[in-house]
C-alpha cells in the first residue's frame, strides 16, 4: 500500500493505493484502498500530513503481511484412548446470531428492562436461547446441556433458563415495542398494512391450564392440548406482533385484540387488514369497518350466492389481457360491487332493548359495501386442471376399497364421489366434475376499500403466503411445537423467544435479498448458523483454529453484516476479530 495524489488543480485527492500483478503477465492492477480528501485542504490543516500518511501506510501493509504469513504449528502425534484426545471441535455460526442481535440493540433492551441484579448473565441467556433456536432447536432441558458446543458461550445454570422465561413473559410488549421501532428505521415497513392468520400448537400433554386447552387443531392432534396464536407480518414478512389465546378459542374472535395492538404500536388511524377467509366472519368485518380499517380477504366463488355467480359468467365488463403472438386470452379481470350481507352477534343490550316475545335474536343481519375483485389466469386455470385430474386417479384406485372412502367423506378427491353409504356402490360423481371445472382459473378477493384497482388487490392479497410460511417456519424449522413448558409465564417465554427468532430470520431473509439481491429460506439460513465448526489445535493460549463447513449463505450474511472475513487458519484473537466469540472460554482449563 502506498500514497498516491490524483487528480488536477485544486480538485487532487489523496488515496490509500495498493498495485497487484495480473496473474500470467507482468502487468500491475492498481486498486483504490480508500480517498483520504482534497491534498489542498489537507496539506494546509497538516503541512506534514503526506509523511504521516506513508507511516500510516507502510503500519498497515507490515500488518497485512503479518496477518497472511503461513502459521507454525508443532502438532503432536498421538494415540487417541480418550473422547478428550481428539481434537476439538465448536460451533460458530451463531456468530451471525450475536450480529443480528446486536444490530437489533437486544443486549441493551434487556439489560434495561429485566429488573435483575444479574442482567448481564439475564441478556446472556436470552440470547443464547435465540441462538439455539435458530440453529438447533430444542427444548430448555436439551439446549441447556449443549453449552458446550457453542464457541464462546460461558456456561449458565438450567434455572436461570427457566427464569429468563418469565422475564420475557414480563416483557412481551415492551419487547414488540423495541423490534417494531428498529424495523420502521431499518426497512421499508408499510405500518398501515398487516397480513394476519391464525394457528394453533400442541402439547404433548392432556394436562390443561388457562391456556392449555382442548381445541380444533390445525394439525389434527386432537387428544392433545394446545393454545392459539393470532400472528401479524408486515409487507416484508417481517412479523409484528402476536397474540397468544386460549387452545379452545374460535379463530375469528381473535382478529380483534391482535389488531388493536397493532394500532397501539403505530398509533394508526386506518389499517389495511390482509386475511385468509378462514377469518371472514361478519363480527371481524363488522368490528374492521366499524373501526375505520379496510380489509382484503379471498371471497369463495363456488359458495357465493346464485345471483352473483351470475354477475362472474357475464362477458361485459371484463377486461382482457391477449398474448400478442398467439392472439389467446391468458388474464382477465373484472371489478363486481356489491353490498355483501353478514350476521353479526346481537349484543344483550340489544334485545333488551328491542323487548319483542320470542327467543332472543343471536344475530342480526346487515349490508356492507365491497368490491369483489375477479380474475382468471389461463396458467392458474391450467393447474386447477391438472390438480383435479391428478386427485380423480387416485379416486379411481380406491373406488375398490370402500373403507378407505369412508374414513374421509368429504375430504380432498372424495368430494368427486356419488356415495351410497349403505351400499358399496360408489361411482365418480362426473356432474360435480363439471361443476368444479367451470371454476378453474378464477380467483376472487373481496375488500372495502374501494379506490383500489384489481392489481393493486391482487399484489396486496399475494403477500398472504409470507404468513402461510412463517407459521411453516415456526412449526417445523424453529420447532416451536411441541411445547416442552407448562406454566402459563414458561408459555408465553417460550413463544417469544420463537418471536425473537422468526424476526431475525425474516431480517436475514431481508437484508440478504435488499442488499445483495439474493433470496434465500429460512431453511439455509438456519443451516448457515448450524453448520459452521471450527478445528482448535495447539496448547493455549498458542491454538491455531480453522473453519470449516461454512455455507454459502453463512459467507453472504456474514459480509452483508459487515463481518470481518475468516481465513482458513487464524490465531484465537483473529477468530476473535471475526466472529467476535471468545474461544478462550471453552479452552480455559
Amino acid at each position: 500500500m502506498y500514497v498516491a495524489i490524483t487528480g488536477s488543480g485544486k480538485a487532487r485527492v489523496i488515496q490509500f493505493r495498493e498495485d497487484t500483478r495480473i496473474p500470467g503477465t507482468k502487468k500491475k492492477k492498481t486498486r483504490v484502498v480508500k480517498t483520504l480528501g482534497n491534498y489542498e485542504r489537507m496539506l494546509t490543516e497538516d503541512p506534514d500530513i503526506i509523511a504521516k500518511l506513508k507511516k500510516e501506510a507502510a503500519r498497515i501493509t507490515k500488518e497485512q503481511k503479518l496477518s497472511r504469513a503461513p502459521l507454525s504449528l508443532q502438532v503432536p502425534v498421538a494415540d487417541i484412548t480418550l473422547p478428550e484426545d481428539v481434537v476439538p471441535s465448536y460451533a460458530f455460526g451463531h456468530a451471525l446470531v450475536k450480529q443480528l442481535w446486536n444490530h437489533m440493540a437486544l443486549d441493551e433492551f434487556f439489560i434495561q428492562n429485566c429488573g435483575k441484579r444479574n442482567a448481564q448473565a439475564v441478556a446472556q441467556a436470552l440470547y443464547y436461547l435465540a441462538a439455539h433456536r435458530c440453529a438447533s432447536p430444542t427444548s430448555i432441558h436439551a439446549g441447556a446441556s449443549e453449552q458446550h458446543r457453542y464457541a464462546g458461550i460461558q456456561p449458565l445454570g438450567l434455572d436461570l433458563f427457566y427464569d429468563v422465561l418469565d422475564v420475557l413473559a414480563d416483557q412481551k410488549e415492551a419487547l414488540i415495542g423495541h423490534l417494531c421501532t428498529f424495523f420502521e428505521k431499518k426497512t421499508d415497513r408499510h405500518s398501515t398494512e398487516a397480513y394476519y392468520d391464525v394457528t394453533t400448537y400442541a402439547f404433548e400433554s392432556t394436562r390443561w391450564g388457562e391456556l392449555r386447552m382442548f381445541g380444533f387443531s390445525k394439525d389434527h392432534k386432537n387428544n392433545e392440548v394446545q393454545v392459539v396464536m393470532g400472528l401479524l407480518l408486515d409487507n416484508n414478512g417481517i412479523p409484528i406482533t402476536y397474540e397468544l389465546f386460549p387452545g379452545n378459542t374460535v379463530d375469528q374472535s381473535t382478529l380483534r385484540k391482535s389488531v388493536e395492538n397493532l394500532r397501539n404500536l403505530y398509533r394508526l388511524d386506518r389499517i389495511t387488514v390482509v386475511a385468509d377467509r378462514g377469518l371472514n366472519s361478519g363480527s371481524n368485518l363488522e368490528y374492521l369497518i366499524g373501526e375505520g380499517y379496510d380489509f382484503v380477504i379471498s371471497y369463495t366463488l363456488k359458495r357465493s350466492p346464485e345471483a352473483f355467480k351470475e354477475l362472474v359468467w357475464q362477458e361485459e365488463d371484463w377486461q382482457d389481457v391477449v398474448d400478442p403472438e398467439t392472439g389467446e386470452v391468458t388474464f382477465r379481470s373484472k371489478i363486481v360491487r356489491q353490498n355483501i350481507e353478514i350476521k353479526v352477534p346481537v349484543a344483550p343490550e340489544e334485545n333488551k332493548e328491542n323487548k319483542k316475545r320470542g327467543r332472543p335474536r343471536k344475530y342480526r343481519t346487515e349490508e356492507i359495501p365491497v368490491n369483489i375483485h375477479l380474475t382468471w389466469s389461463a396458467k392458474r386455470a391450467a393447474k386447477d386442471r391438472s390438480d383435479r385430474e391428478r386427485m380423480i386417479e387416485r379416486l379411481k384406485k380406491r373406488l375398490d376399497k370402500p373403507y378407505q372412502l369412508k374414513a374421509a367423506i368429504r375430504r380432498g378427491c372424495n368430494q368427486y364421489l356419488q356415495m351410497d353409504l349403505d351400499s358399496e356402490n360408489w361411482t365418480i360423481d362426473e356432474e360435480k366434475i363439471q361443476a368444479a371445472a367451470r371454476y378453474d382459473g378464477y380467483y376472487a378477493v373481496i375488500t372495502n376499500h374501494l379506490a383500489l384497482g384489481t392489481e393493486q388487490v391482487s399484489t396486496i392479497y399475494r403477500g398472504l403466503w409470507k404468513i402461510e410460511e412463517s407459521f411453516r417456519v415456526l412449526k417445523t424449522d424453529l420447532r416451536a411445537r411441541p411445547v416442552f413448558v407448562w406454566t402459563d409465564d414458561h408459555i408465553h417465554g417460550h413463544f417469544a423467544i420463537c418471536f425473537i427468532s422468526l424476526c431475525m430470520l425474516r431480517y436475514a431473509q431481508y437484508i440478504l435479498e435488499t442488499q445483495k439481491n439474493i433470496s434465500v429460506s429460512a431453511a439455509r439460513i438456519m443451516e448457515a448458523i448450524r453448520e459452521p465448526l471450527v478445528l482448535v489445535q495447539g496448547d493455549f493460549p498458542n491454538n491455531i483454529v480453522t473453519p470449516t463447513r461454512i455455507t454459502q449463505t453463512y459467507l453472504d450474511l456474514a459480509e452483508t453484516l459487515k463481518q470481518p472475513l475468516l481465513k482458513s487458519n487464524m490465531t484465537l484473537t483473529q477468530f476473535r476479530a471475526s466472529t467476535k466469540l471468545d474461544l478462550s472460554v471453552n479452552l480455559k482449563k
